[in-house]
């Protein structure tokens, strides 16, 4: 037995990288989970007939959680998933964008990355999290996933980092809001994560050698690293801990 049996999530931007890696440890746990995705067909369909397989309840949605109309047709298919509210245990916030190589620099950075930033990162959590409330059961979950970006200094990406710092303050918010229904909300602050998200910083040459040497455990991040952070905060035994950012980042903000 798992112990999410007899949950139900929904997991944001959840067919590759750090969100199949939360995906595949909910179900593999037991819960029920949606998922959406922006366009990555392929890799949500390979996610669904994997976890299928495997005997997990799974439903993948084509949605882009940054844009309220199509946040509706994502809650609408979970209620189709999970029947009429409250129908949700754990809400996870995974779905974000990064720069993609773009200069998002203090310097640099235009108008439109900075709104590209601040409607994945920032409004999209935002807008979930709002349609998401009334269908939370007592003493459910929200995991919202943040950076380490967000706690530091970043005049080469400072718009993604003030994105991320938005996101932290939507987690305090949050917790408090829900609090007394037995709601927790907590936020991950993953650091360099070995995924799709910065293949083009790892293009560069000593890019996951610098990283390494500058992080206390020596190595990038894997995502199931991230996704087990997110199961013990999903896990009952951390029912008292919320309003956190917790660092996943193998000690890196230490340094």
């Amino acid at each position: 037995m798992g112990c999410l049996d007899g949950k139900t999530a929904l997991v944001t931007g959840g067919a590759r990288g750090i969100g199949a890696a939360i995906v595949r440890r909910l179900a593999g746990e037991g819960a029920s989970v949606v998922f959406n995705y922006k366009s990555a067909d392929a890799a949500a369909d390979a996610l669904v007939a994997e976890l299928r397989a495997a005997g997990g309840q799974i439903r993948a949605v084509r949605a882009d959680s940054a844009h309220s109309e199509q946040i509706a047709r994502l809650f609408a298919d979970c209620d189709a998933a999970f029947g009429s509210a409250p129908n949700l245990d754990i809400l996870v916030n995974n779905a974000g964008v990064g720069s993609g190589g773009r200069d998002g620099s203090l310097v640099s950075g235009n108008e439109s990355f900075f709104d590209e930033m601040f409607a994945a990162n920032a409004k999209g959590p935002l807008l979930v999290t709002q349609a998401a409330l009334p269908r939370l059961r007592q003493n459910g979950r929200i995991v919202n996933i943040g950076s380490v970006t967000g706690k530091v200094a970043q005049p080469a990406s400072a718009a993604y980092a003030m994105s991320k710092r938005a996101l932290q303050s939507l987690t305090f918010s949050t917790a408090v809001a829900v609090a007394k229904r037995g709601i927790t909300c907590n936020l991950i602050a993953p650091g360099a994560v070995a995924t799709d998200f910065i293949a083009e910083l790892r293009t560069r040459p000593g890019f996951d050698e610098g990283m390494a040497k500058g992080t206390p455990m020596g190595r990038l991040g894997e995502p199931d690293d991230i996704a087990g952070a997110v199961l013990m905060l999903c896990r009952e035994e951390a029912r008292w801990v919320t309003g956190n950012v917790i660092e996943a980042a193998g000690g890196i903000a230490l340094s």
